[in-house]
């Protein structure tokens, strides 16, 4: 019906509704549908299921032009122009009062957001410098969630206030502007999707303290404060390698026990993460440690994941590389407590338990170098509910994809055939009486008496036929164990 509604429309000059894009300039034209109350426009443009098909097609340009026709056009075309929402930050991206209130009339509308924290030459900050002796100044950062007051300055005490109100830029005092992150995240109240990106990182600067940190802390106590029910996917795509760090419930700046809870509901996880070269300490990257502490606020609800290296080769994101035994005793390894097996297992190390996620389902990693052993555990842990597995662009450091995809060929084997049948189950009588001896004479008896006994019948045969009973007799010899189990089966009318 509604392909006979177009191709009438389309005689008529609705064409200009569905070409893409559309212009500008013919919205009038199109309004006047509305306006001369054209029957065959209201029944396509009031159904739900033809109106948003036809602004799916329309770009977020036109949707705009589109919205400024009439109040309809406006109403009806807003979600599908704020759906997807891109906001890059500035000083002044959560401070004007005019885009507070233009986030309270339509940020309901908005699924997917989208925030840009581009690292730039203006978001690394210099060291704070004493004006009187022109020496360094340390500073610990603690982010204050409610608005400064004289009472309670800003970033601790007057004189350090002052210092970095002085020195530092205006885009670092508003990325510090935690009240203002929260009062802008309260009007996303149907968001589904958070996209967190900080690109052109310098892997040179790694060292410098950047305004970008500080908008990472107040973006997350943002999303915690605020009751964001719908949101069920993260993707930070990409992350420089101390972003975790900030973006981490546990460990983070200002995280409170009641951090996590917000970010477990987290079920679908995309992480396009920088690398850092190993440290020298130890046989692992800092930020690989880090991350692992990141994903296990995840653990409980995930069920996809998406990860990527950016850069050289890193171990694989979610098994732990194995590394050598070490005593957590303050005792020199040689006098470690020995058994015949070796070290003591009281002397061995406990790290951390491997990460587990019970309800994966959908798994991808790129650009990692790894041990087939370490993807072996992954997939024999995961088994029971991995669907989709996808490994790109992995180096084996030891061993073969047979022995990593070993847990996945047991899987595919056939199972042996069983051959299954209903088999009875007969109770035995709740009173047992002893067992006769063979060819001994049963007497059996019975409550109800139109039943014969066993005596009776075998008395009335050889009386009316000897020869029979003589046959009868025969043929019981050697058969005592199958009668003994007839007789205890409860065949004949026990009591």
């Amino acid at each position: 019906m509604y392909a006979h509604v177009l191709q009438f429309t389309t005689r008529h000059n609705f064409a200009l509704l569905t070409q893409t894009p559309i212009a500008s300039e013919s919205y009038a034209s199109v309004c006047s549908f509305v306006i001369c109350d054209s029957g065959t426009f209201l029944k396509f443009w009031l159904d739900d299921t033809c109106r948003d098909n036809l602004l799916s097609y329309v770009t977020k340009k036109d949707l705009a032009s589109l919205r400024l026709a009439c109040h309809d056009f406006s109403v009806r075309a807003a979600p599908a122009l704020f759906q997807d929402l891109s906001i890059t930050f500035r000083a002044n991206t959560f401070t004007k009062p005019a885009r507070l209130a233009a986030l309270d009339r339509l940020g309901f509308h908005v699924k997917t957001l989208t925030v840009n924290l581009p690292h730039t030459a203006d978001t690394f900050l210099p060291p704070l410098v004493d004006p009187e002796t022109g020496s360094e100044l340390s500073y610990t950062y603690t982010p204050q969630i409610q608005p400064p007051s004289p009472k309670r300055p800003k970033y601790g005490d007057i004189g350090t206030t002052e210092i970095l109100t002085r020195q530092y830029p205006p885009l670092f005092h508003a990325a510090t502007n935690v009240s203002a992150f929260v009062r802008a995240f309260s009007a996303f109240i149907n968001l589904a999707h958070l996209k967190i990106s900080t690109p052109q990182y310098d892997t040179s600067a790694k060292q410098r303290r950047s305004v970008v940190d500080f908008a990472l802390i107040s973006l997350r106590i943002a999303v915690e404060r605020n009751c964001l029910n719908a949101l069920d996917t993260l993707t930070l795509s990409p992350i420089h390698p101390g972003g975790l760090l900030y973006l981490s419930p546990l460990i983070g700046y200002g995280a409170t026990p009641a951090s996590a809870s917000r970010w477990s509901r987290i079920r679908h996880l995309t992480i396009h993460s920088h690398t850092l070269a190993t440290s020298s300490t130890s046989g692992e990257p800092h930020h690989f440690k880090l991350l692992q502490t990141y994903l296990r606020n995840f653990q409980s609800r995930l069920t996809s994941f998406n990860f990527c290296w950016i850069g050289g080769k890193s171990p694989f994101p979610i098994q732990r590389p194995v590394t050598s035994d070490t005593i957590t005793t303050g005792e020199h390894p040689a006098h470690a407590q020995r058994t015949e097996g070796g070290l003591h297992p009281a002397s061995r190390r406990k790290g951390p338990r491997p990460l587990h996620f019970p309800r994966m389902k959908h798994f991808q990693a790129v650009n990692v170098s790894t041990t087939a052993a370490d993807i072996s555990a992954f997939v024999a842990g995961h088994k029971r509910t991995l669907e989709d597995l996808n490994l790109e662009d992995f180096h084996l450091t030891s061993g073969t994809w047979d022995e990593a995809l070993a847990p996945l060929a047991a899987l595919a084997r056939p199972e042996p055939s069983r051959e299954m049948a209903d088999i009875p189950i007969m109770l035995s009588p709740s009173t047992m009486v002893p067992l006769p001896a063979p060819m001994q004479r049963v007497e059996a008896v019975h409550e109800d008496a139109g039943k014969r006994s066993l005596s009776k019948w075998l008395s009335s045969s050889r009386s009316r036929n000897p020869a029979a009973a003589r046959k009868v007799r025969e043929s019981l010899l050697g058969c005592e164990e199958q009668l003994r189990k007839v007789l205890k089966g409860g065949i004949l009318p026990w009591k």
